[in-house]
């Protein structure tokens, strides 16, 4: 990914999987400037380093060293091993940029000799350096990442151990990595002539603009540009335009890149059907340039408003995580409440704040080197934290006080409420009778639609996610939001071995999660499935009525949790409604059998 990100900088990059090749490759490409992973296999980044500082073809060569622990002396090490300079992983490709510009501008000094390379990039492009810029450069970079034994897993196991840049006279001279660019804007359009008319009057505007004629081809350019908005065409043969919109909502939300569905006059069903699946807004054909450059400049300053709060809240939060370590300095750990496959959920004392209040911490790590999928992570928990942030409160939802990252670790951070989780409530009163499942199923669903009714999904709002407050007359409260299998279902769409990761989660998972897609009724699917498990019908004796009550609590529930999407109630509200509807009922015939 980082190799990438150069890339659409004007870089040349050369690629290295360990320090061995690192070293090697430095000698046969001169680069101008390493990035240089620590972590490498084979020969490790501090071993490269130093064998690249003895040599006397590479020695003058810049090094900045990247490591995944941000600890208390490791920049001096660095520097001591013969870096040039030091940055943590995954990477802030900003505070990077800045460092490479640095040292690239002092190799350009007239007094300065001649650079090489370790993971390698140089004055003339490599054979295997493609350079791809979208801001005009005078440096080829480098990089060199370490792969896993397992060749088809793909996987990155540390981040770019080594980058390079060289100059190359005939390029204009260096952007600053700050200075604003010009949005690229993606018209989607089977219609040539559509395309190109499109597209030539947007660049008489000042914009970028990229070219797809399917929408196959759009998701394809996607994955390799930056894009800023798209302009997609509703009728198009193959993968047609609802369904390349379904596509780009499973991977980026509406502020991180908005689209504009272009239709005809009359297709009024399809203009809906998108603004539900999520479209930013619409143009009809033929287009009135207009009124469609006003909507782009509308929705691309709302996005633009969104990624500098998001990079707010980075600055502000993420990157201020306490050193040297989460627990020692920040918090004190007092109990750990639940455990999952990627982290647990704790009470701690918070050790910054008077009288050292207590907290409930969630943690999340997932077990990899690939940088690659630690930069996703990180990308993908930022994009949560903000959405969360923005949330009304509620005096069932506990807001989010903090977000922190030590390491790979990531943490989010609520209010204290003395209580019990959910799922100890459960099993302390099973076997649970009808009424009694329908009552905790009610609370639940209305959590569950108050997240609906603010634009968000929780995905798996199992039993842990809840908190039975002790105070007595209190309601449930929801202590965890489903960021963790948000994470994970996104992250399957780029690397499909996590989809197992979420099929191992068990049964009370909606399948369709496992395949990067979650909508309000795969929320409905996890309630369903909890409380079907829980329910005990027992038997009725000889009263036909309640026997039949009984049967339909158990069909309500399995309606909720039925496999396919369709067949499962339209709404949260129209589920919650039958259930509450149904409690009703149970209290009225017992109450009737009692009288």
């Amino acid at each position: 990914m980082l190799g990438r990100r150069l890339k659409r900088r004007g870089y040349d990059v050369v690629i290295a999987v360990d320090g061995g090749e690192g070293v090697t490759k430095a000698l046969t490409e001169q680069p101008d400037l390493i990035l240089m992973d620590m972590s490498l296999p084979v020969m490790n980044g501090w071993e490269a380093t130093r064998t690249l500082k003895a040599g006397d073809q590479t020695a003058t060569i810049p090094i900045i060293a990247l490591t995944a622990h941000a600890m208390v002396g490791d920049r001096e090490e660095a520097l001591a091993a013969g870096c040039d300079d030091y940055d943590t992983k995954p990477v802030d490709l900003k505070r990077l940029l800045q460092k490479i510009e640095t040292l690239l501008q002092k190799t350009q000094e007239p007094s300065a000799p001649s650079q090489p390379l370790e993971a390698v990039a140089k004055a003339t492009p490599a054979p295997n350096a493609v350079a791809t810029p979208d801001i005009p450069r005078s440096e080829q970079l480098v990089t060199a990442t370490a792969r896993t034994a397992s060749a088809d897993q793909q996987e990155v196991s540390g981040a770019t151990p080594l980058v390079a840049a060289t100059p190359r006279p005939s390029s204009p001279p260096p952007t600053s990595a700050l200075e604003p660019t010009t949005p690229t804007l993606l018209v989607v359009d089977d219609v040539e002539a559509n395309r190109d008319m499109l597209s030539r009057r947007l660049q008489r505007k000042g914009y970028e603009v990229a070219l797809a004629d399917s929408g196959e081809a759009a998701l394809e350019l996607m994955a390799t540009t930056d894009i800023a908005l798209v302009l997609l065409d509703i009728m198009m043969p193959g993968i047609g335009g609802i369904e390349t919109l379904k596509r780009i909502r499973q991977i980026y939300s509406q502020e991180e890149l908005p689209v504009i569905m272009a239709t005809a006059k009359d297709a009024s069903e399809n203009v809906v059907e998108a603004l539900e699946l999520g479209a930013n807004d619409y143009i009809t054909k033929p287009i009135d340039l207009p009124v469609a450059l006003a909507r782009i400049q509308s929705h691309l300053k709302t996005r633009e408003a969104s990624v500098a709060a998001r990079q707010q809240l980075l600055e502000s939060t993420v990157t201020a995580a306490p050193q040297p370590s989460f627990w020692d300095d920040h918090f004190r750990l007092v109990e750990v409440i639940s455990k999952h496959a990627f982290g647990q959920t704790v009470i701690a004392q918070d050790l910054q704040e008077p009288d050292t209040p207590l907290r409930i911490v969630h943690t999340f790590r997932l077990d990899t080197n690939n940088s690659e999928v630690l930069q996703s992570v990180q990308e993908l928990f930022l994009a949560e934290m903000t959405t969360l942030k923005q949330l009304a409160p509620h005096v069932q939802c506990l807001p989010v006080l903090s977000f922190l990252q030590d390491s790979e670790v990531l943490y989010v951070v609520h209010e204290h409420v003395e209580g019990a989780l959910l799922s100890k409530v459960l099993a302390s009163k099973a076997p649970l009778n009808p009424r009694m499942t329908c009552k905790f199923a009610d609370e639940v669903l209305t959590i569950v639609e108050i997240l609906h009714q603010a634009d968000l999904v929780h995905s798996h709002p199992h039993p842990d996610c809840f908190l039975q407050p002790n105070e007595k007359g209190k309601k449930l409260v929801l202590i965890d939001y489903g960021v963790v299998p948000r994470i994970l279902s996104k992250l399957s769409l780029q690397y499909p071995q996590y989809q197992k990761l979420l099929q191992d989660q068990g049964d009370i998972l909606a399948p369709e999660i496992s395949y990067g897609t979650f909508k309000p009724e795969t929320d409905q699917y996890v309630v369903g499935k909890i409380f079907l498990q829980a329910l005990q019908l027992s038997a009725p004796g000889d009263d036909p009525e309640l026997a039949e009550l009984h049967q339909a609590t158990a069909q309500i529930f399995a309606q909720m949790c039925h496999f396919n999407i369709q067949a499962r109630y339209s709404t949260m509200y129209d589920a919650n409604r039958a259930v509450r509807s149904h409690w009703h009922k149970l209290w009225k015939a017992e109450l009737s059998k009692k009288l």
